[in-house]
Formats: C-alpha cells, structure tokens, sequence
C-alpha cells in the first residue's frame, strides 16, 4: 500500500480541501441538512486555513501515490473552544472528519483522530476534546471504541437559526 501522512493544511491545500468538503456534504443523506454553495466552503476554508490560533486547523490525510505525487483522502476540522466542565478552560472540537469511501478502512480516521488529539496537545491549552457522530454511524463509533474512545454521557441539543 502507498504511504498516508497527515499534517495540517496550507493555503496550497485549500482547492483540494474544498472539492473533498463538497464530496462530504454531498453525502450526507438527512434531508433536513442544508448543502453548503462551494463558494462558501471556499471562504470557511480561507479563514480557518489563515487564522490557526484563533480558530482551529484542518487536518489532511495525503496517500502517495508516486514520488511526486500525492492524492487527498480525508480531513478533519479541529476548532477551538471554551468550556467550564469538566474541565475549566479551552477545548477542541472535531467538528467534521470524512475519509474517501475507497479508503475507508485502513485506518484513516483513526490516524486524523489522533492527529486532532496531538495539535491539541501541541497547543498546550487544550483541556479536552469533544465531537459528535450520528446514533445510527455505527461504523464511525466502531472506530472510536478501536482508539479505546469512549462516548460521553452527553445528548446534543440545536437550535438551527436558518429556520
């Protein structure tokens, strides 16, 4: 198998990046998700990319697929936080993670969890990390019982403002 590295993206990343969100959005089959314009990925993209400390990084998943050239296979978006419990401080939040459907399962995710979890550290004022994943993605939370992740004991409200 080629090689996968991670790292977090650059301004040369955002083009690929934003073809590969797209590909997320358009997976999702809930009916009641709006579909982002790319255009508005792109400018999501732009700030994040540019304001890391502030905001958060994205992370990217690379499989070489010869010495000069290498394919995007995923990502995940670590944002910065605040929270009072339990731990007072800043948190991150994986607030989206997609693998290409022809990777899946060769432990993609797992490695840009982990990759979360070590910019996280690197910050150094991390208290915790947090996201979310469908009840019905058992595939995903299989993944995270792997990583010996354990869920939260958390239910997720929202209160979408677009209505």
């Amino acid at each position: 198998m080629s090689s996968i590295t991670i790292r977090v993206a650059n301004e040369s990343d955002i083009d690929e990046l934003v073809l590969l969100m797209r590909a997320y959005c358009d997976s999702s089959d809930e009916p009641h998700v709006a579909k982002p314009s790319s255009e508005s990925l792109l400018t999501l993209c732009r700030t994040i990319v540019a304001n890391p400390k502030d905001e958060g990084v994205y992370l990217v998943a690379r499989q070489s697929i010869n010495d000069n050239h290498h394919v995007m296979i995923g990502f995940a978006s670590l944002f910065w936080s605040w929270t009072f419990l339990p731990y007072p401080g800043r948190q991150a939040l994986i607030n989206d993670l997609y693998v290409t459907p022809a990777v899946r399962g060769l432990g993609v995710a797992g490695s840009l969890i982990r990759a979360c979890e070590d910019q996280a550290r690197q910050r150094g004022d991390i208290k915790s990390i947090i996201w979310q994943t469908a009840l019905e993605n058992v595939s995903a939370q299989k993944v995270y019982e792997r990583l010996g992740i354990i869920p939260s004991k958390c239910v997720d409200y929202e209160i979408d403002l677009l209505k």
